[in-house]
């Protein structure tokens, strides 16, 4: 089974918000083995919404589109979606009124314009939205399937998760087999010539994906048995930077470790100024190994909250191995923390010498 995917928006084509509900639909799809073919970016004008729904529905089985459901004018999905099924609006009055409602638990009237979001076509059926007010819609067109969904990050995943990924899970009859295989510390370039041998002559589809993190090796192939070879010689030559399968984050994979050792961790931050805190924070249950981080930006900084000695900083510089040590090994006694890491560089734009240029980058690890 193949899919497209539309995101619309002229805020997508204009760059003022980056187009992550594309690269998240395709991984949760991939996941249930339906491959993407074809995506595309469209502004909110009626005609290109209808034409790109026009060329989806050829290339794809599933069409999933995102975007111009709420209620302001230039809100003009549903009305494209009718124009290509052919179908007319008729007004929900029962989901009218749950939406008044809504807005007076709230206090205020609800505005005119979101009457429009009581509005239904009478073909095919609508898909409850549990985080808004903008519900989807989908319907069955000569064998294929078109899903249009709110732009809303959080209410379309949730619209996905709950409705639209189990009923594609259903559909499904192609056996599609993935292993998403998470790396670190090493260049896409050497990863590639690390397992290049592994790749000639296999049968099995090897995608490298480089991110901020590291970079994905991503296994897919109908044949789970060849797949699950591959995968084992993966992990025989790359195994030392691998840390975790699927989707699992790199905190996620710290974290999990931390909390299965009962081990501790606090943080040090000076050129992140609380990026690495933030990320470790973002996982639930963080509470279990983090005890919490001090961006200490300033050499006073360093020396008043985590103890880094003056003559330190005079002799080698903020941005020294040697500051990085007495932060990690400082913020370590501070918390009361297993560990301590510490983080300090030239952030730049600014700053940079010729012995130590903007990125220059220091790393302290206190473990008691």
């Amino acid at each position: 089974m193949n899919s497209a995917i539309v995101t619309i928006g002229d805020e997508l084509l204009g760059g003022y918000t980056i187009d992550s509900n594309s690269a998240w639909i395709g991984r949760k799809l991939i996941d249930i083995g339906v491959r993407t073919v074809w995506k595309s970016t469209v502004p909110d004008q009626k005609n290109e919404i209808v034409n790109a729904l026009a060329i989806a529905t050829e290339k794809a089985d599933v069409v999933i589109c995102t975007g111009g459901l709420g209620p302001t004018r230039d809100d003009v999905t549903r009305d494209a979606y009718c124009e290509f099924t052919g179908a007319e609006l008729e007004m929900d009055e029962q989901y009218l009124k749950k939406l008044r409602a809504r807005f007076e638990r709230r206090g205020v009237d609800m505005p005119e314009s979101n009457r429009s979001q009581g509005l239904v076509p009478d073909i095919g059926s609508v898909i409850p939205n549990p985080k808004g007010s903008a519900r989807g819609l989908s319907c069955s067109i000569d064998g294929g399937w078109i899903c249009i969904l709110p732009g809303v990050p959080a209410e379309m995943k949730v619209m996905m998760e709950e409705t639209i990924l189990p009923e594609l899970g259903q559909m499904s009859t192609n056996d599609l087999f993935v292993i998403n295989i998470r790396t670190t510390g090493v260049m896409e370039s050497k990863l590639h010539d690390l397992l290049n041998s592994t790749m000639v002559g296999s049968p099995v589809s090897v995608a490298f994906l480089p991110s901020f993190s590291g970079v994905d090796v991503r296994l897919t192939f109908e044949d789970k048995a060849a797949l699950e070879e591959l995968s084992r010689k993966v992990y025989d030559l790359a195994g030392k930077y691998i840390y975790a399968e699927d989707w699992v984050t790199l905190e996620e994979s710290v974290g999990e470790s931390l909390r299965e050792k009962g081990l501790t961790i606090a943080l040090a931050e000076s050129c992140t100024g609380g990026l690495l805190g933030d990320r470790m924070t973002n996982i639930p249950g963080s509470s279990d190994y983090f005890l919490g981080s001090v961006v200490c930006y300033s050499n006073e900084a360093k020396m008043n909250l985590v103890g880094v000695r003056k003559k330190t900083l005079e002799s080698f510089g903020a941005v020294s191995e040697e500051t990085a040590a007495e932060m990690a090994a400082g913020v370590r006694q501070k918390f009361g923390a297993h560990i301590g890491v510490s983080i300090t560089g030239v952030a730049g734009p600014d700053g940079g010498t010729e012995a130590k240029p903007v990125g220059y980058t220091c790393f302290g690890v206190y473990f008691q």
